[in-house]
Order: structure tokens, then C-alpha cells, then sequence
């Protein structure tokens, strides 16, 4: 075999995939959208970023972990907005489904632990959805050997790290300050920096300001597909934020590898 970090699951044999999973601690699949943010960055920014976290932290942990790359659609229908073009959404129960039968084709080759690594929020509670349903399904209900968890890159970011780089950010945004700075910093190509603007306000403010989780469609709170700060974007906040993803993805999936629950769980009598 090879002595090249072949990090992804497709660049692989199936005699050499055959002599490596026994040794596959966790299999990483990224998981985003392709959808708009803003008339600046292009649409597909959240798979592609997702998976630069996945690639390099599996470079890191090679040949521990593999990228398992799948699903460039995800759930996004409060993109789906006449004003705004691109946006490509599954229901929730398809793409629930799909990440569960990838997930359930990696067990039956002898994959014992998944970590969906997210990088578009509208996938975090179906990521969670589908966490439960693999595990319900393959572990309980047929007995199947396989853990699986879910986290977002960001969430990987120290709190110091987004006071550090961020001008007017401190979290994620939706192609504001840190995703443009990003995306500078994963695939430049893809970011349009003649077409960077301050988005405009609205009277009523941010859908953050409700406390009620209101279903919404981003359009009634950013008519510019975009939050605020893209002008502040630089390929090098980006790559501070990226390394500091990486670190703390790798740092998670150790922690999920050595992670043993107390005891067993036991079903209750039928």
C-alpha cells in the first residue's frame, strides 16, 4: 500500500480498505449544504469547509481515521427564498436517512465508531436526529457494536480564539466576518471579495433577538443572504480559525475514542 496519506475512503482499494478498517478507530464524515451566503462567497462554503476540518485532522490522526465523503446536501429550506439563488435542501427525513444508511454501509464493512462533523447549522439538530436513530436501530434494536456522535467545527473553536480573531463576530455567523474568512483561507476561488458589503439592517433586528425558536426563512431577517462583518474578512483570521478547528476536532475525537460508558444499557423487559 501506498505510503501517502490517502485521508479519504474513496482513494482507497478494497484490498487496501480491507487490511485498514480493522485498525479504523473513527470514520469522520462531513456533513454542510450547499446554499447561499451572500452575493459573496460561493454557495457550496459549508461542505467545503467541513470537509478541510475533516481532512486535516484525519492527516493528523492518519491511519487512525479515514474521511468518509458523502453528503454535500443538507438541510436547508430556510434558504429556499425566491430572492435568493443556489439553494440546493432535502427534507429533514431524507437526509436523516441518508446519513443513516451511509453510516449503516460502514458498519457492515466492520466500522465501529462515526463522528459527523458538521459545518451548516441547519444540519445540528438532524445530525442529532440521526445519532439517534443509528444508534437506536443498529446498536439496540439488533444488538450491532457502534457508537456515533455528531459536532459542528465550530464548536471545536475555543471561546478565546473566536475574541482573539474576530473583529465583530464571536461565533459562526452565516457568511459574515469568520465563514468569508474562512473560505478566503479553504478555497479562495470561491470568494467574490469585489462583491463584499455590509449587509443591510433591518429595523426588527436578528431572528437571534426572539426568544421563541420561531421557524423562519432567512430572507424575512437578512435580505442580503449574509450576517455582518464580511468587509473584515482576511485569509489570515481564516487560517487561525481553521488551524484552531483542527486542533480541537482532533482533540474531540480522541477524547470519543477512549470515551467507555459506565456500564452496559439495558433494554427494559418487553
Amino acid at each position: 500500500m501506498s505510503e501517502a496519506k490517502k485521508v479519504y475512503w474513496h482513494e482507497h482499494t478494497m484490498s487496501e480498505l480491507a487490511e485498514m478498517i480493522p485498525k479504523l478507530e473513527v470514520v469522520i464524515i462531513p456533513t454542510g449544504s450547499t446554499e447561499v451566503h451572500g452575493p459573496h462567497l460561493g454557495v457550496g462554503n459549508d461542505i467545503l469547509s467541513a470537509s478541510r476540518v475533516c481532512e486535516e485532522a484525519a492527516r493528523i490522526m492518519y491511519p487512525r481515521v479515514l474521511v468518509a465523503r458523502a453528503v454535500w446536501v443538507g438541510f436547508a429550506p430556510h434558504n429556499m427564498c425566491k430572492p435568493f439563488k443556489g439553494t440546493l435542501t432535502l427534507r429533514a427525513e431524507t437526509y436523516v436517512q441518508v446519513l443513516y444508511e451511509v453510516a449503516e454501509s460502514l458498519q457492515k464493512h466492520g466500522v465501529k465508531r462515526i463522528l459527523f462533523l458538521n459545518g451548516h447549522g441547519g444540519n445540528v439538530e438532524p445530525n442529532l436526529v440521526a445519532c439517534r436513530k443509528i444508534r437506536e436501530e443498529l446498536h439496540y434494536r439488533y444488538g450491532v457494536d457502534i457508537e456515533v456522535g455528531c459536532l459542528s467545527y465550530w464548536e471545536a473553536i475555543p471561546k478565546e480564539t473566536w475574541e482573539e480573531v474576530m473583529e465583530v463576530e464571536r461565533g459562526i455567523g452565516h457568511g459574515g466576518e469568520a465563514e468569508t474568512s474562512i473560505l478566503m483561507a479553504v478555497a479562495p476561488q470561491a470568494v467574490r471579495t469585489d462583491q463584499i458589503k455590509e449587509p443591510a439592517q433591518r429595523p426588527r433586528g436578528s431572528a437571534a433577538q426572539i426568544k421563541v425558536h420561531r421557524a423562519h426563512y432567512n430572507d424575512e431577517y437578512y435580505p442580503d443572504a449574509h450576517t455582518a462583518g464580511a468587509h473584515l474578512a482576511s485569509r489570515k483570521k481564516g487560517e487561525k480559525l481553521l488551524k484552531a478547528a483542527v486542533e480541537g476536532t482532533v482533540a474531540a475525537l480522541e477524547e470519543f475514542i477512549k470515551y467507555k460508558p459506565m456500564q452496559q444499557h439495558h433494554y427494559p423487559e418487553a
